[in-house]
C-alpha cells in the first residue's frame, strides 16, 4: 500500500518531477559515459603497452634492467624459448638482443634503441608485424640487412623506403662497429614516442654486429593466452629458471601498473562527485515536497498513521525519483558506450598524447558489473537524500500541521 502511495505522490507535481528526473538522468548519463570513455582510453593504452611494447612477462639476466650493457646476456636461450613455448598458458615466446645505437642519415643523427628479433617468434609475442604501414616485416632475404623503422622516426629524419642508413654501435668488446642497413619497412603504433625511439632488425644481424656468441639473448618476451593469471605463470617461471630474473609487465612498466590500479578509483570518485551534486538537488526537491504537504502529513499522523510509515513513505518517494531517473540515464549511457565500442571516437586534441602511448581513437568500454554498481549507488543516493526531509516530516506536530494554510 505505502509503495503505491509513494509512487503516486511523485506525480502529483508532474513538471517538477520531470525536471528532477531529467536532471538525474542527464547527470548519470554523463557519469556513465565519462566512466566508459576513460576506461576505454586506459584499456587501449594497456593493450598497446602489453601487446606492442613489453608483453606479459620478460626474462633477463639479474640486474639487466638496471644496467643494460650488451655484455650482460643470457646463454642457451634457444632451449629456454622452446621450453616456454610448450607451456599451455603461453601464446608465444621470443628472444631478443637489445642495443643503443646511433642512426645516421643525411638529415641528422639520432640515438635510438635497436632490437634484434626472430620475426616468426616475435609475431606471436608482439603485434608490430600487424602495424607495418609500408614495406615488410623483416621477412625477406637481402644482401644488405633490412631494418624496420617507426613512422615517427621516418618523419623526423625524412627517411625513404629502401634507402640505406649506417647504424653505429659499440660492441661487447668496446670496439666501434658500423653497419649499413636498408630500410625495409615502416611501422606505426599508438605510441609515437616508442615509434620514434625503436627500430627492429633480424636477430642474427645484430648478434653479429655486437660480436655476441651464438644462442644468447638479452631478453626473452612471453605473451600469454587470454584470461591467464600472469602472476601465477611468473612465479612458475621464476621457480623454473631460478638463476634468471623473471618480471611481469607490472614490474617492467610502472606507469601501466599505476594506470590500471588507479583508473577504477578515479572513475568511482568521478561518479561520486556527480551523485553528490545530484544529492543536493534531490534534498531540495524533497524538502519542497514536505513543506507543500505539511497539512496533509499532519492529518495523516492525526488519524493514526505511525511516524515510521511517514518516514518510509518519504524515503520511498526519494528512492523512486532517483532510481527512475538514474536507471534511465544509466541505460542510455551504457547504450551509447556499446555503440562506441565498435566505432571509435576520434579526438584531434589527443594527438599530442600519442607520444605517451594514448591513442587519439578511443573505443569506450564499461563492464556490465560497473553499471550495476552505479545503479546501487543511485539507490543509496535516494535513501541518503531523503533522510533529512523525512526527519523534518516526522518532527511535525499534527495539531500545528493541520492549522497550516
Amino acid at each position: 500500500m505505502i509503495w503505491s502511495i509513494a509512487w503516486r505522490n511523485i506525480w502529483r507535481n508532474k513538471l517538477r518531477s520531470l525536471i528532477m528526473l531529467s536532471a538525474i538522468a542527464i547527470g548519470l548519463f554523463a557519469g556513465v559515459f565519462s566512466t566508459g570513455f576513460y576506461k576505454g582510453m586506459a584499456d587501449t593504452r594497456l593493450k598497446t603497452g602489453i601487446k606492442t611494447e613489453v608483453s606479459h612477462i620478460q626474462i633477463h639476466l639479474p640486474g639487466y634492467t638496471v644496467n643494460s650493457e650488451p655484455g650482460r646476456y643470457m646463454e642457451n636461450t634457444g632451449s629456454i624459448v622452446e621450453k616456454i613455448s610448450r607451456l599451455k598458458e603461453a601464446e608465444g615466446a621470443s628472444r631478443r638482443i637489445l642495443a643503443e645505437c646511433f642512426f645516421k642519415t643525411a638529415h641528422g643523427t639520432r640515438g635510438i634503441r635497436i632490437i634484434g628479433i626472430e620475426p616468426d617468434r616475435e609475431s606471436k609475442v608482439t603485434d608490430i608485424f600487424e602495424r607495418v604501414k609500408e614495406g615488410n616485416y623483416l621477412d625477406d632475404d637481402s644482401r644488405i640487412p633490412r631494418i624496420l623503422v617507426g613512422d615517427k622516426l621516418r618523419e623526423k629524419l625524412k627517411l625513404k623506403l629502401n634507402s640505406k642508413v649506417p647504424v653505429d654501435i659499440v660492441d661487447i668488446n668496446g670496439n666501434f662497429s658500423s653497419r649499413l642497413y636498408k630500410i625495409g619497412g615502416f611501422y606505426s603504433t599508438n605510441n609515437t614516442g616508442y615509434d620514434e625511439m625503436t627500430a627492429f632488425v633480424k636477430y642474427e644481424e645484430l648478434r653479429s654486429q655486437l660480436d655476441l656468441p651464438e644462442d644468447v639473448a638479452h631478453e626473452i618476451a612471453i605473451y600469454l593466452k587470454p584470461d591467464t593469471d600472469v602472476e601465477n605463470v611468473r612465479q612458475k617461471l621464476a621457480g623454473e629458471f631460478s638463476g634468471l630474473e623473471v618480471k611481469s609487465w607490472r614490474e617492467i612498466n610502472k606507469d601501466l601498473a599505476y594506470l590500471t590500479e588507479s583508473m577504477d578509483q578515479y572513475m568511482l570518485i568521478f561518479v561520486w562527485i556527480i551523485l553528490l551534486a545530484l544529492c543536493f538537488g534531490i534534498i531540495n526537491t524533497m524538502l519542497m515536497v514536505v513543506l507543500e504537504r505539511t497539512k496533509e502529513l499532519g492529518m495523516l499522523m492525526a488519524i493514526g498513521m505511525h511516524k515510521s510509515r511517514v518516514f518510509i513513505m518519504i524515503i520511498l518517494e526519494s528512492v523512486f525519483l532517483s532510481l527512475t531517473g538514474g536507471l534511465f540515464g544509466i541505460a542510455i549511457g551504457y547504450g551509447v558506450i556499446k555503440i562506441f565500442e565498435k566505432r571509435p571516437i576520434v579526438l584531434e586534441m589527443m594527438r599530442g598524447f600519442e607520444q605517451y602511448g594514448y591513442s587519439a581513437e578511443v573505443y569506450t568500454s564499461l563492464p556490465l558489473y560497473m553499471a550495476f554498481n552505479i545503479a546501487g549507488l543511485v539507490v543509496v543516493l535516494g535513501v541518503v537524500s531523503a533522510i533529512y526531509p523525512a526527519l523534518k516530516a516526522i518532527r511535525l506536530s499534527p495539531v500545528d500541521a493541520i492549522r497550516t494554510e
